[in-house]
This record gives structure tokens, C-alpha cells and sequence, in this order.
């Protein structure tokens, strides 16, 4: 199964290539390559795209970008920035590669908990995650029964992305209680999802939002 991982150098996608079965052969873009088995991209700039060859048979658009302050304090070049980096750069992506997805493939796109659940200081952020969200299900329709397209939505994560999130023990204690579920999510929990969705396991989902928070967007307490 020959899968691109857009972003592969987050977190989670890491603990995807490290803990996956043998069936799998990623293929990993990343803006910030470790190693010759990554190829540099800049999701913004489609020469930077590399030659895929053959068929794909899954994609996972990791992409984006947490910037948390309240919308008096956000200029109108931090909203273009985010958008650019989560959905047209999406966008890009699958221009370039999507005659090249095989009979019964599946993609998977990042949202988040705050595109359900309004909350203070992520204006631009839920903007974003919301259009990728309409995405999915828009290319679910056009796309089916080719191509299966899902998201994946989570609460806060921790990974390196989010270390200003947990800089303290307090804070570490604020996140967990925010949550019924009593704690905050890790790299594990959003890669299980993705693996779902990517395998035959999921063979009759398209067009979902897969909830994985903690319970946030659906319970309170």
C-alpha cells in the first residue's frame, strides 16, 4: 500500500512510520527533511512536488498550524497565512496527485475539535479546519466510489507542535481537565484513527469527520 505522508516530519505521522505494519510503503514530503528517505517540499510551491510513480493508494495531509490569539489581535496576514499552509496547500496537493489515486484508495485530512465546538481565540484556526472539513465531504461525493475521503478532528495533541501548550505543570493539569475524558491526546491516538481510516477496516466510510478528543466535542461535565 503506497501511501504519501504530506508533513511527515509531525509527530504523529512519525509514529505512524515507526509502528506500522510491513504493508505499508510510505512515501514521506516534508518542509523540514531529516534524512534522504524524505523528500523536501513546500506545499505552497508545486515544483517542489516530486515524481510519484505508479498508483497511490493513500494520502494523509498533515499540514497546519496552531495560532491561538484572540481576533482583535490577528491580522489579516496571519488568516492568510494559516489558509494557505492548511487548505491551499491541501488544495495543491491534490491537484497534483489525484489522477494518480487507485481504485478503492483513501485520504485523510487533518481538522480539529474547534471546527464543532466554538471556542475563544481560534478564529483562524476553526476557519481553516472547518473549509478542509467541507472539502472532504464536497470530494467524498465527486469522488466516490474511486476514492474514500475522511478527517480526522482532535482536541489538543501533544507534540511539538503544541510543547508552548504544556510548558508547565499547570498547564499540563488545565489541558487534562478540559476534557472528560480527564487527559489530552498523543501521537498514538490520532495515528490509530488514520491507519483506520486508511485500511479495509474502514471500506464503507466517506465523508466522515472522525472525532478523537477526548470526548470534548460531544459530552459535557
Amino acid at each position: 500500500m503506497k501511501v504519501l505522508l504530506i508533513g511527515s516530519s509531525s509527530d504523529i505521522a512519525q509514529y505512524m512510520i515507526k509502528n506500522a505494519s510491513n504493508e505499508h510503503d510510505f512515501i514521506e514530503l516534508t518542509s523540514n527533511p531529516s534524512g534522504s528517505h524524505q523528500h523536501e517540499i513546500n506545499v505552497q510551491d508545486e515544483s517542489t512536488f516530486p515524481s510519484i510513480e505508479g498508483e497511490i493508494d493513500g494520502l494523509v495531509y498533515f499540514p497546519g498550524s496552531i495560532n491561538l490569539r484572540p481576533f482583535s489581535g490577528l491580522k489579516l496576514s496571519d488568516f492568510q497565512t494559516d489558509y494557505e499552509i492548511n487548505v491551499l496547500g491541501l488544495i495543491k496537493i491534490l491537484k497534483h496527485f489525484h489522477k494518480q489515486l487507485a481504485q478503492n484508495s483513501s485520504l485523510v485530512f487533518i481538522s480539529t475539535v474547534a471546527a464543532q465546538v466554538g471556542m475563544p481565540y481560534h478564529s483562524s484556526i476553526s476557519l481553516c479546519k472547518s473549509a478542509i472539513e467541507g472539502l472532504c465531504r464536497s470530494l467524498a461525493a465527486e469522488w466516490s466510489p474511486k476514492v474514500r475521503v475522511n478527517c480526522v478532528a482532535p482536541s489538543v495533541v501533544q507534540t511539538k507542535l503544541s510543547t508552548r501548550l504544556f510548558r508547565t505543570e499547570s498547564q499540563v493539569e488545565q489541558m487534562n481537565s478540559r476534557h472528560p475524558l480527564q487527559k489530552v491526546g498523543q501521537p498514538k491516538n490520532i495515528a490509530d484513527a488514520i491507519e483506520f481510516l486508511l485500511s479495509d477496516k474502514s471500506s464503507w466510510m466517506t465523508g466522515q469527520v472522525l472525532h478523537v478528543d477526548g470526548g470534548l466535542s460531544t459530552i459535557k461535565k
